[in-house]
């Protein structure tokens, strides 16, 4: 099964996940990271690490981030550059989470990491009156 992890700015990560959880039920497999006021990148790359290595059991990891540019995402941008098997998409909601966790089992890591970036832009509209 496909390893998924929210690394967010607070404890956004978290409350997204019990969002989620709400609407699904309980997602295996899926860790929070939450980087805090005065935590430091040091041990924000040490847990993200530790995590890859929790969560990927042999058909990769789904990293969602919530911010394009913020320590998370740069964070998880570098450890891309050294790891395999693991994919990187920010701009973090409900929709990418819910729709990455129900079809990880029937999709290959690349597909699915389309599939939520897809999700994602889709749950985004404009509501005219």
């Amino acid at each position: 099964m496909i390893g998924i992890l929210l690394v967010t700015h607070g404890e956004f990560g978290e409350e997204i996940k019990r969002s989620a959880e709400l609407i699904i039920g309980p997602i295996s497999n899926c860790q929070t990271i939450s980087l805090n006021r005065d935590d430091s990148i040091s041990n924000l790359k040490d847990e993200v690490e530790a995590a890859l290595d929790s969560l990927n059991q042999g058909e990769g990891v789904i990293v969602l981030v919530d911010l394009v540019g913020g320590s998370p995402f740069n964070v998880c941008s570098v450890t891309l550059k050294q790891r395999r098997n693991f994919k990187l998409l920010s701009g973090l909601n409900l929709s990418m989470i819910v729709e990455g966790a129900m079809m990880r089992e029937t999709m290959r890591l690349d597909d699915l990491t389309k599939h939520c970036k897809q999700t994602g832009i889709n749950s985004v509209i404009e509501v005219n009156p």
